[in-house]
C-alpha cells in the first residue's frame, strides 16, 4: 500500500476530499504530519518488522552500521545454518564466528515519502490506517468528540488484527 492512498482515504473521512498534496497548505502538511506519526506508532509499537541478510563478522564484531536497515533487534544469527550466540553492545553484536553470518533482525521503519510503499503486514490495510491518521487529524484540529469516536475505532482494528488466534477443536457428537 502507498502512503499517499491511506491520506486520500483519511481526507475522504475528515470532510476534506480537496486536499492537493503537491501544494503545501497547513492542512496538508498537518494531515501528512498525522498520517508519518501513525505509521510510526503502529510499526514501533504493533508490528515488528523483521529482515534477514548476510553480513561479515570481522574481528568477532558486526557494527550496527552495517546493516542496511536501523536496527531494533536482533533475533538470530546463523552461519551455515547453525545458529550462533552473540551479545549486543550499544554500537555493535559481538559473534565468536568468522566470516560472512546470517542475521535475522527487527528494525526500525523509516518516515515514508508520499509515493512509498509502505513495510507493513498484509492484513493492515490502508482502511484501518486511514481512520487512524482521521483520528489524529481531528485531535489535532481540537475536535475531540471526533478524535474519539475514531480513534476507539482504529484501536479496535487493531487490536482486532493483532491478537493471536490460536487453534480451536471442534468435537463432534456420537449417535448409535
Amino acid at each position: 500500500m502507498i502512503f499517499k492512498d491511506i491520506l486520500v482515504k483519511a481526507a475522504e473521512i475528515i470532510g476534506d476530499s480537496d486536499i492537493d498534496f503537491n501544494a503545501p497548505e497547513e492542512k496538508t502538511e498537518k494531515l501528512i504530519s498525522c498520517g508519518k506519526m501513525i505509521y510510526t506508532e503502529l510499526t514501533e509499537e504493533y508490528v515488528h518488522l523483521k529482515h534477514k541478510e548476510m553480513l561479515p563478522v570481522n574481528d568477532g564484531r558486526i557494527y550496527y552500521s552495517e546493516f542496511t536497515k536501523a536496527v531494533k533487534d536482533v533475533m538470530k544469527i546463523k552461519k551455515d545454518g547453525v545458529i550462533c550466540p552473540f551479545t549486543l553492545y550499544p554500537l555493535f553484536v559481538a559473534v565468536e564466528e568468522e566470516g560472512d553470518v546470517e542475521v535475522s533482525y527487527v528494525y526500525h521503519a523509516e518516515e515514508p515519502a508520499l509515493e512509498e510503499e509502505l513495510d507493513l503486514p498484509p492484513i493492515f490495510t490502508s482502511s484501518v490506517l486511514s481512520v487512524g491518521v482521521a483520528s489524529e487529524y481531528f485531535y489535532r484540529s481540537g475536535l475531540i468528540d471526533e478524535a474519539v469516536f475514531y480513534k476507539n475505532r482504529y484501536d479496535n482494528s487493531l487490536l482486532n488484527l493483532t491478537r493471536k488466534r490460536g487453534y480451536v477443536k471442534l468435537r463432534y457428537r456420537r449417535f448409535i
